[in-house]
């Protein structure tokens, strides 16, 4: 029988370090040292020989992956893979680790990882070839989410990680997201937050250092400059006339863009998209409503600037208005992948009025 990743979780309960008394557990994540290093950064423990195989491989296709959609080629993770026998305190106390242990390696490597299962978890491994992860958080540092990734052997593994790639994935891809948007919410522009929510139906965050650059009945442009970048996110409110806008999305951000979003100086300059760079479209769930989530390259039609950006397009169907969101970002000559994941977390916040929302 086959269990989804959330079963699973609520199924495997392991003891692999510290204390087993609810006291003991308080205690000791009392004296634990704060999580560090990169949102992003993923230390992963394995044995050298696994890492060049089969496993190694497909590890690297699940966490080495590009993010799409950005000017240059960015990792989606910083994957460091270390020496189990070389772990420290100061490489357990990243944010996000990787454990990855099989039963049939002997290696010494092998033996190290092995020791942060308990007898009783390793019986059960070996009982139970359904099972093959399980998750700790604030196991050697608070703030911190720890993977154990396991099996019978090799071969078995990499079927558990290719049937649940996306999972394994998802879990440090909301962990990324998650510190994301909580560093931007400890410090917001009051003002502007509640002047956004008086004069439109939806609310958004707006974080300490941005301005909000227009506010219209129908759209509102946030900004913030800095001396090597730009970040900006705007939303757009209209009248829903029928689904098909969901496979044109293209077309309705040119519309929005062309409208508000010209040079006051130089009205024949505005930002545009760059065509011969495909939207890519998902449809997702965004606030429990159906929308599509688009990402490219936009670029100011003089062909001045560019960079990259991503949007979500759905209905408040409560009184059939159409918005679409975006958020982009220009800082030339530089990654990218931090600058559009703090705009992505300010789009997270944006929700409708409560008149608005579904089942309200």
């Amino acid at each position: 029988m086959r269990y989804s990743f959330a079963v699973l979780f609520s199924l495997i309960i392991f003891s692999f370090v510290g204390c087993n008394s609810k006291t003991g557990e308080n205690l000791k994540k009392e004296f634990m040292p704060l999580a560090r290093g990169e949102n992003d950064e993923i230390i992963l423990v394995i044995d050298s020989t696994q890492w060049e195989g089969q496993v190694g491989e497909k590890l690297r296709d699940i966490y080495q992956r590009y993010i799409p959609m950005l000017p240059q080629d960015e990792y989606e993770f910083s994957v460091n893979k270390v020496n189990p026998r070389k772990l420290n305190d100061v490489l357990k106390s990243a944010k996000n680790m990787i454990f990855v242990m099989t039963l049939d390696s002997r290696t010494s490597e092998s033996r190290a990882i092995r020791d942060y299962f308990t007898d009783s978890s390793l019986k059960k491994i070996q009982r139970d070839s359904s099972i093959y992860y399980t998750i700790r958080k604030d196991e050697f540092a608070k703030g911190q989410i720890v993977l154990f990734l396991f099996a019978q052997d090799s071969e078995a593994l990499v079927r558990k990680l290719d049937d649940n790639e996306s999972s394994l994935r998802n879990l440090f891809t909301s962990a990324v997201r998650d510190r994301t948007r909580e560093g931007l919410l400890a410090k917001s522009e009051k003002t502007l937050v509640n002047k956004i929510k008086e004069d439109h139906p939806y609310t958004i965050h707006v974080p300490f250092g941005w301005d909000l650059a227009k506010n219209l009945p129908n759209f509102i442009w946030l900004r913030k400059l800095e001396a090597q970048s730009e970040l900006n996110v705007f939303v757009y409110e209209g009248d829903y006339k029928d689904q098909a806008v969901f496979n044109h999305v293209d077309e309705l951000r040119e519309e929005i863009t062309s409208t508000y979003l010209r040079d006051s100086e130089r009205p024949e300059i505005y930002i545009t998209r760059q065509p011969q760079v495909p939207v890519m479209t998902t449809r997702v769930s965004f606030k429990d409503m159906f929308a599509v989530e688009a990402r490219a390259l936009w670029k100011i039609s003089d062909n001045s600037g560019g960079g990259p950006f991503v949007s979500y397009t759905f209905v408040d169907e409560k009184n059939q208005k159409l918005y679409y969101i975006e958020g982009y970002v220009y800082s030339p000559a530089t990654k990218k992948k931090h600058l559009i994941r703090e705009v992505e977390a300010i789009l997270s916040t944006f929700e409708l009025s409560e008149a608005a929302k579904p089942n309200s």
